[in-house]
């Protein structure tokens, strides 16, 4: 049987039997993987302290015939705020339910490993609402699922002032297009720069995340709208964030 060493992020969790866990990796060698952990869930076992969803590790596989096994990982980085505060810990899951449900098994895919890598810090200090809903912009925009925030959709015109957007079509709709839409919304002017902010943050840019509130939530009810659209379901940390923190 193959083993081999992966740099990865934790991105979901899964309990079985008395002991142990399904965990969805993150890879940076391989994209996204499923192992077993068997025994980790045991405060004995060398797997314990890695085992946990946000963590950034290096762990040795073994591919088997129908699951790999971990054997063994090294925590590289590990965010604590991230399980200790529950807003903090929501948002962060709605990012990772993001990539998760929106990526397939084996499929390497770098950009989207850098993200998860580079946005955890942010998310583990930062404003986290705002650390995932940039992260969730640039992600969407890397695996090509974005909608077009800064051109109309049907003739390519730069939109400028306030506009309309569609999820159907796939976004921005100049006001000579409009007719032709589907399922058009309000898109203000300070709602399509708050998302291009967005697209080009530097993730090292230790400036403040300040942004309008009133604008975070559209684009948190937006994206959120656009993701389950697209998955044709709802997602879990959605009902989490608004059972517990709003």
């Amino acid at each position: 049987m193959e083993t081999f060493t992966v740099e990865a992020i934790i991105l979901k969790t899964d309990d079985f039997g008395d002991a142990n866990r399904v965990v969805t990796l993150f890879t940076k060698e391989f994209g996204k993987l499923e192992a077993n952990a068997y025994g980790c869930r045991r405060s004995r076992s060398p797997l314990s302290g890695a085992m946990q969803m946000f963590n950034h590790i290096s762990a040795q596989i073994t591919r088997g015939t129908k699951v790999d096994t971990i054997r063994d990982a090294d925590i590289l980085n590990f965010y604590d705020a991230l399980t200790k505060d529950l807003e903090r810990l929501a948002y962060a899951s709605l990012l990772f339910e993001i990539v998760n449900r929106m990526t397939f098994p084996r499929q390497k895919e770098l950009e989207t490993f850098n993200l998860l890598k580079k946005s955890l810090p942010a998310l583990n200090k930062r404003n986290p609402k705002i650390a995932a809903l940039i992260g969730a912009c640039q992600f969407m925009e890397t695996s090509g699922l974005q909608l077009n925030f800064s051109r109309c959709v049907y003739c390519g015109s730069e939109i400028v002032g306030d506009a309309s957007i569609s999820l159907l079509d796939g976004g921005a709709i100049c006001p000579n297009c409009i007719d032709a839409a589907q399922d058009v919304r309000p898109y203000p002017e300070a709602l399509r720069k708050t998302f291009e902010t967005m697209l080009g943050f530097n993730w090292r840019d230790e400036t403040k995340l300040t942004f309008n509130s009133r604008l975070v939530l559209a684009a948190e009810n937006f994206f959120i709208d656009y993701v389950q659209s697209v998955l044709g379901t709802g997602l879990k940390s959605v009902q989490f964030i608004r059972e517990f923190i709003k």
